[in-house]
């Protein structure tokens, strides 16, 4: 335990190690009711908010490659550190120095490591949620609705549309059905079907349906 916890502080490790307290104090403030569970989450169409999706893409579709969408933000963030904070310790059964230069440049190939992890971590979760907060709509109540944009889609990029319906509104995953077709935000458009494998609903203009 001493040898862990000496590797934890040493040189470059004391990264993750920090990250990782961060993260235990947060969840220890939402035990003791210090602070709710979503004082830090966000939409995936919030603060981003898609208009300048273009320049934020690799950020965007990293949030979606992690579940962002359908998870709080604040569980992905956990799983993902407490991931990458092991691997980090598992560095040290190599044969390199401890906290040193090369033990910083593993930590790169842990990261993409703890991505990839964290993203098989949360699928399960995923279906979990869906099926306990209300979110999860059949097929066919999507298919064929109207769905209003929240941010623009252009160059076949995937974006968000809610749809509207008794309660909370429902937020889903879209991509132009025919890549030379752009969209605005607020623009509405119609569902027609969906990508069982990607998890995204096509979509097309209304002129055109």
């Amino acid at each position: 335990m001493g040898e862990l916890l000496q590797n934890a502080f040493t040189g470059c490790n004391i990264v993750p190690t920090v990250l990782l307290i961060l993260i235990i104090i947060y969840w220890l403030s939402i035990i003791i009711g210090a602070i709710d569970f979503d004082s830090f989450d966000i939409d995936l169409d919030v603060d981003a908010d898609l208009d300048g999706m273009e320049e934020l893409g690799p950020f965007h579709a990293l949030l979606s490659f992690l579940n962002v969408a359908d998870l709080p933000v604040m569980l992905v963030a956990s799983i993902l550190i407490l991931v990458f904070w092991i691997l980090a310790m598992l560095i040290h059964l190599l044969p390199v120095k401890s906290g040193g230069a090369v033990n910083a440049l593993l930590f790169i190939p842990a990261l993409v490591i703890s991505i990839y992890l964290t993203r098989l971590i949360t699928m399960p979760l995923k279906k979990v949620m869906k099926g306990t907060n209300g979110k999860e709509e059949p097929e066919e109540e999507v298919i064929g609705k109207l769905v209003t944009l929240t941010g623009d889609l252009r160059d076949g990029r995937l974006a968000q549309a809610e749809v509207k319906r008794e309660g909370a509104s429902l937020l889903i995953n879209v991509k132009s059905e025919f890549p030379e077709q752009t969209f605005v935000k607020n623009e509405e458009a119609y569902v027609t079907k969906k990508d069982e494998i990607k998890d995204f609903y096509y979509i097309v203009k209304i002129r055109e349906w």
